[in-house]
């Protein structure tokens, strides 16, 4: 009997299409596979994650799965939730997982030291993770905020502490909208064995956060962005026993750039940062700014100018500030310095901060 054309070119047809389903199912399972095992990983460092049971999608060109009711909590105090979480890859590229949370996400973390309570809500997320797929390891990972929110608690200062001691909190109390926020964390597939070497980098962009009006400086802190190295193996966990050896080692963080236009100021500034004896920050740095008159203003009015202070350092700006050859607003590069609860750039103290407790 004679097998027609049509025929043999529609079972070779079912035949191909039969065998890439089945891998592409094998493929799907695979990437489950390699997200339940950082999630069996998490839980076995102490943070609970309960979710319903995920569903597989995306045939044929990718593969997705989706997850409702997501919540986890951390050992730290670290409380996270989103209605749905959708994970999603090309086929061709498995280790490029897409992070899609259509309807935000919810956080919240404890008072600890000098950090208040904190509570973030975003209105759209997502993100990215760069997986090392022998090992189902993230390699980077990234995380995008639409139109977010985060409310600082007011955070008593310490009972019988002296009028003129650090602030009690990194974050003054109240609530900051925010437009955009991405932070990206990267590690490297070996981590390093000495100082020398980056054990994981930052980069952080903020755009358009409302912040407590400042004079001159006014509501809205336009772009901040960070990039910053923490050089040597990182510690395992934020305490005593796991800072002191990366410290004593010659650990450091390196800001390589640190970039803010808060209305007329604009700064672009890099340091160096480690831990004193104390395991308290202490770095130094350069700092280039336009538009400094504007944070004399505001540290004049907020007191940490006092009496003719404030005139001579305006005197001071028109004095060194240089004009830029494009006829930009005139610059001027000072030295930073942290140390003893203080920041200061130039002679100016621009911003006290308590100490870190480390667990």
């Amino acid at each position: 009997m004679r097998v027609r054309p049509l025929t043999l070119v529609l079972f070779l047809v079912l035949v191909l299409v039969t065998g890439y389903a089945v891998w592409w199912h094998r493929m799907a399972t695979r990437l489950l596979g390699l997200l339940e095992h950082n999630t069996e990983l998490a839980r076995a460092a102490g943070a609970s994650i309960t979710y319903q049971p995920p569903t597989l999608g995306g045939f044929p060109l990718g593969i997705s799965i989706t997850a409702t009711d997501v919540k986890v909590a951390k050992p730290d105090g670290l409380s996270w939730s989103a209605e749905t979480v959708k994970a999603s890859a090309p086929i061709w590229r498995l280790d490029q997982v897409v992070l899609t949370l259509a309807k935000g996400g919810h956080a919240t973390l404890p008072h600890e030291g000098g950090r208040p309570a904190l509570e973030a809500t975003a209105t759209i997320a997502g993100g990215r993770v760069t997986l090392d797929l022998p090992t189902g390891t993230p390699r980077s990972v990234q995380v995008n905020l639409n139109h977010a929110t985060l409310v600082a608690a007011a955070l008593p200062a310490p009972e019988g502490a002296p009028a003129d001691a650090p602030p009690a909190s990194l974050v003054p109390a109240g609530s900051y909208p925010i437009e955009n926020l991405s932070v990206t964390v990267e590690r490297p597939l070996t981590p390093p064995t000495d100082h020398t070497g980056t054990g994981l980098a930052l980069h952080v962009d903020v755009t358009n956060m409302t912040v407590p009006p400042v004079r001159s400086l006014g509501t809205t802190v336009q772009r901040l962005i960070l990039a910053a190295r923490v050089q040597g193996p990182v510690p395992a966990a934020p305490t005593v026993d796991a800072v002191t050896p990366w410290s004593k080692d010659g650990g450091t963080v390196e800001v390589d750039s640190l970039k803010l236009d808060w209305g007329d100021l604009h700064m672009g500034a890099n340091a160096t940062l480690a831990l004193d004896a104390n395991l308290q920050p202490q770095g130094s740095g350069t700092a280039e700014l336009s538009g400094l008159d504007n944070l004399v203003d505001a540290l004049h009015d907020g007191g940490s100018l006092r009496g003719n202070a404030a005139t001579w350092a305006h005197l001071g700006v028109a004095l060194l500030a240089k004009p830029k050859a494009n006829g930009g607003a005139p610059t001027l590069k000072l030295p930073i310095t942290m140390q003893d609860h203080k920041l200061q750039v130039g002679p100016l103290t621009v911003a006290h901060y308590p100490d870190i407790a480390w667990r």
